[in-house]
């Protein structure tokens, strides 16, 4: 009977580390799980972020859209410095939304 189990020897061997790595695995995941559980708690606050970005991003478009008619007035007022430096602030954005519908009709109407 003795020689009958010799041939299984190789068989266990193998069969402890592969139970080890599941084991581990199972450990991991658990942290893992607890982890995102517990960041959970925080996620309003990205959310928060995410939404406030959003604002601005939102802000600064309205801010661009309302350039040619900005620039317009300090044109009329005089003030041709300050309407260099808002449109130099307007022109790099311009340049950063390359291709986005609108970009370039807002480009034409400020250079007008």
């Amino acid at each position: 009977m003795r020689t009958n189990m010799d041939p299984l020897t190789p068989t266990t061997s193998t069969l402890s580390p592969a139970i080890s790595h599941i084991a581990e695995t199972a450990a991991s995941l658990a942290e893992s799980l607890q982890n995102r559980t517990t960041q959970g708690e925080d996620e309003p606050v990205a959310e928060d972020d995410a939404a406030a970005k959003k604002q601005r991003q939102k802000e600064t478009v309205r801010w661009v859209l309302a350039a040619p008619d900005r620039l317009k007035e300090l044109m009329v007022r005089g003030q041709k410095e300050e309407a260099v430096e808002a449109w130099e602030e307007v022109r790099k954005l311009l340049d950063k939304w390359q291709g986005v519908q609108g970009a370039d009709e807002v480009r034409e109407q400020c250079l007008k």
